[in-house]
């Protein structure tokens, strides 16, 4: 079975487990082995001081240098069972034994070969060897005669055997605390772990990595700025284009204050209000923005906030989209309407047998529209623009204009590097800034006549660039904007709220095709707008 596959609550409960009781294993085994070796080393000192008092005894110096009795061999067995020691023996100098618990080993050397610093250095010490009655821990003390010669040795020793039978009772006791401190661990664990995962909404920690990731990407993805601060005010998260927008670093950004990162916001409010904003229009960091903020609410309870924002041109570059949208609409409506008032006027005239009459009308119109789509066939070998510049023909007839493309125009396939899509909105753009700048002149002056009402569009592709060229005859440009401030975003010298968009898309689309955008007046009135893009890409 996969670990993944596992709930989160019996993960918790197996890790916190295994944790506690491998660290109770230890503790135990820590406790055991200080406890033995202070008992190995509480045994050693009293065998020590018992041994060291023996050697001093004038009963025991008698005993070496006189002999041991059987009565004596009694005491000295009586004396170990009154002290609680394994045994307790006598040697004399050589180290054959003259007191030992065992009659068959008396006169037989003693064992454990740790004899010597007593014999030999006349010492007193505590050593741990095996001898004939097991390991034992002893205390050794050599014996001496009055004239200051070794004469003998005291062994007093006690069975680790039997230290080991007096602390396993405790290493008992110690296992079943630990037992009881893991059921302990586990019930709190399991607490624990139920708590933990209410808190993190059911989900699986892979679940939750996961979820993470999308929504990291889902952000960074987002063309909308996004950032999200918790309930102290501090930043928490914010996507690639929030700081594209605002022009901040994420790295130096994140946990910080708010207030820090961007003096300006009072997105904190939101925390205390908790009400939900939208579409308002904020000043960050020198940009005009519209955003949305919201709460962040868990458990009734306001733990965050987040806004989502977009700069104000962007929304007002979409304005302008939806504006042309709506135009095109506008135009389509007016043709129908046209078109269902020629088919009235055609059918009264069947009704009224004038046959002639609209034969001959239906050859003017068929004549008109016949001779424009043969033009541009013949001119512009883009259907897309040649299907715009026919759309724009009739929309010039329905403003009370004439839209002309010059005789000699011509445009021949597109190279790879060019967008049709592009050309489209750098000729349309121009070509409807002209329409209005006519009527803009038509509505001042009375005196407007029938070649003023003309807008010329040239085509030219008979060199290295193609060359678009858009004149009017209207009020050209104005003399408190320079050419180089009417194509940035949002300057016009019409209706601020949806204008402004028009120059700086066909500036920008001619600088990506390493072109340029020419705008001058003309002597008499108008203005002539000139496009170059070169066909091949220019380093």
């Amino acid at each position: 079975m996969k670990w993944s596959s596992i709930s989160f609550r019996k993960r918790m409960l197996i890790i916190m487990t295994l944790s506690g009781l491998i660290e109770l294993l230890l503790l135990v085994a820590a406790g055991f082995i200080y406890v033995k070796h202070s008992q190995e080393e509480e045994m050693g000192m009293k065998a020590l001081g018992l041994a060291s008092f023996l050697s001093k005894s004038q009963y025991v110096i008698d005993a070496i240098e006189t002999g041991v009795t059987p009565e004596q061999q009694q005491r000295f067995r009586d004396l170990t069972l009154l002290v609680g020691a394994a045994f307790i023996v006598i040697g004399d100098e050589n180290g054959v034994r003259l007191v030992h618990p065992v009659d068959e080993r008396i006169g037989l050397p003693m064992k454990g070969g740790d004899n010597k610093r007593a014999l030999v250095d006349g010492e007193a010490y505590i050593s741990t060897a095996k001898g004939s009655l097991g390991y034992s821990v002893r205390g050794k003390a050599a014996v001496f005669d009055s004239h200051g010669n070794i004469i003998g040795v005291v062994s007093v020793g006690y069975l680790l055997d039997r230290l080991q039978d007096r602390i396993e009772p405790f290493l008992l006791y110690l296992i079943l605390i630990a037992l009881a401190v893991v059921a302990a661990n586990a019930i709190l664990s399991s607490y624990a772990s139920r708590r933990f995962q209410k808190a993190i909404l059911g989900f699986e920690p892979e679940e939750i990595g996961r979820l993470y990731v999308e929504l990291d990407v889902t952000l960074e993805t987002l063309k909308e700025g996004i950032l999200s601060i918790d309930g102290d005010g501090r930043l928490r998260s914010i996507n690639r284009s929030a700081c594209q927008i605002l022009n901040i670093n994420k790295a130096d950004s994140i946990n910080k204050p708010l207030s820090e990162v961007l003096p300006d916001s009072d997105l904190q409010s939101v925390l205390q209000t908790a009400r939900t904003d939208h579409d308002i229009n904020l000043y960050l960091n020198q940009k005009r923005l519209i955003a949305n903020r919201s709460p962040i609410i868990v458990d009734g309870k306001v733990v965050g906030a987040v806004s989502s924002f977009r700069l104000k041109d962007d929304l007002t570059e979409l304005t302008e989209q939806l504006a042309k949208t709506k135009e095109y609409a506008d135009l389509l409506r007016s043709q129908t309407h046209e078109h269902r008032n020629k088919l009235n006027t055609i059918s009264g005239m069947v009704q009224m047998g004038e046959l002639e009459a609209v034969q001959h009308l239906i050859g003017q119109e068929t004549a008109h529209y016949q001779a424009i789509i043969e033009f541009l066939r013949e001119t512009i070998k883009e259907p897309l623009i040649a299907g715009m510049l026919l759309g724009k023909t009739e929309r010039a007839r329905e403003l009370g204009l004439e839209l002309m493309v010059e005789e000699g125009s011509r445009l021949l396939p597109l190279p790879d590097r060019i967008n049709a899509e592009d050309v489209v909105t750098i000729l349309g753009n121009l070509i409807d800034n002209a329409f209005d700048a006519s009527r803009e002149a038509m509505a001042k002056d009375s005196a407007f006549n029938a070649i003023r009402r003309k807008v010329e569009v040239s085509i030219s592709d008979y060199g290295n660039e193609i060359i678009l060229e858009v004149l009017d005859r209207g009020c050209g440009l104005p003399d408190t904007i320079t050419p180089e401030s009417l194509v940035e975003r949002g300057v016009s010298t019409k209706d601020q709220e949806t204008r402004g968009v028009g120059l700086y898309l066909v500036n920008e689309l001619a600088m990506r095709y390493r072109g340029e955008l020419e705008m001058v007046n003309n002597k008499d009135n108008g203005a002539r707008m000139t496009v170059y893009l070169p066909k091949e890409d220019v380093v």
